[in-house]
C-alpha cells in the first residue's frame, strides 16, 4: 500500500514552537507526530510513504534519514517556502511520478490516531474515501454528512473530516480544475456522489494548537501509565 504524509503546514496556530521546528516535528512524549504516523502506517502494513514539506523542509529531510535503513520506502519531496496545499501537494506528487499504485491513502501529518489503514478498494465510479469523526470541540458544526455510505453536504447530522483520506489517482487526473484545497476537490465529487465514507470512534486528535498539543501529551501521559 501507498501512502502520503502532507506535512507542508505552517503551524501558525502553533508560533512560537514552529517559528524553529516545523509542526509535524513537534514531540509529544518524546515523539514527533511525523514519527507517530510514520509508525502507525507501518503497523497497518503500508511501505511505501511519500512525505511533502515546505518551510524548513529540510529539516523533515533529515529527520527522515533515520529511516534509510528500514523496509519502508519514505520519498521526501520539497515545495519550496510556500506550500501547494493540501490538494495542490498531491497534484505535485502525481506530477513526479512518486505514487505508484492507482489507489493511495493520504493522512495528515498533525493528527494522532489508532486508525487501522487497513487495505481497501474503492468501488467502480469512486474517486475517494473521507474518514470522519464525532464533533471535537473546535469544530462542532462539522464538515461532511452520510448518507449510508456517500459522503453528502446537508442539513443532516455533520461530522469532521479527520484527516484522513483514501483515493482513486483519477480523482485528481480528471478533476475539472487543480484545487489547492482537498475540501474543494472532495465537494467537485461529493456533488456527483462519488465519495464514500465512515464514522471512526476511535482515538483521534488534531494537534493543532498549544491546548491540543497539552491534551495530546496527556492522552500519551496516561496510557504510558496505565
Amino acid at each position: 500500500m501507498n501512502a502520503i504524509i502532507l506535512a507542508a503546514g505552517k503551524g501558525e496556530r502553533l508560533k512560537p514552537l514552529t517559528d524553529t521546528v516545523p509542526k509535524p516535528l513537534i514531540e509529544v512524549s518524546g515523539k514527533t507526530l511525523l514519527e507517530r504516523n510514520i509508525n502507525r502506517l507501518f503497523e497497518s502494513g503500508v511501505r511505501n510513504i511519500i512525505i511533502n514539506g515546505s518551510k524548513m523542509g529540510e529539516k523533515i529531510e533529515l529527520f527522515l534519514e533515520k529511516y534509510q535503513q528500514s523496509v519502508m520506502n519514505i520519498e521526501f519531496i520539497n515545495e519550496g517556502e510556500e506550500p501547494l496545499g493540501t490538494a495542490g501537494a498531491i497534484f505535485n506528487i502525481i506530477d513526479v511520478d512518486l505514487i505508484n499504485e492507482d489507489q493511495f491513502w493520504v493522512i495528515n501529518a498533525d493528527i494522532m490516531t489508532n486508525f487501522s489503514f487497513k487495505s481497501i478498494s474503492l468501488k467502480p465510479g469512486i474517486m475517494g474515501h473521507v474518514v470522519l469523526v464525532p464533533n471535537p470541540e473546535h469544530n462542532p458544526n462539522g464538515d461532511f454528512c452520510l448518507d449510508g455510505d456517500r459522503v453528502t453536504i446537508s442539513n443532516n447530522q455533520r461530522y469532521t473530516f479527520s484527516g484522513i483520506s483514501f483515493f482513486s489517482i483519477d480523482c485528481f487526473k480528471q478533476s475539472s480544475k487543480r484545487y489547492f484545497s482537498l475540501a474543494d476537490l472532495l465537494n467537485e465529487y461529493i456533488d456527483k456522489k462519488m465519495v464514500t465514507g465512515e464514522l471512526f470512534e476511535g482515538d483521534w486528535l488534531d494537534v493543532g494548537t498549544f491546548d491540543r498539543l497539552t491534551q495530546a501529551e496527556k492522552i500519551c501521559t496516561k496510557k504510558s501509565n496505565e
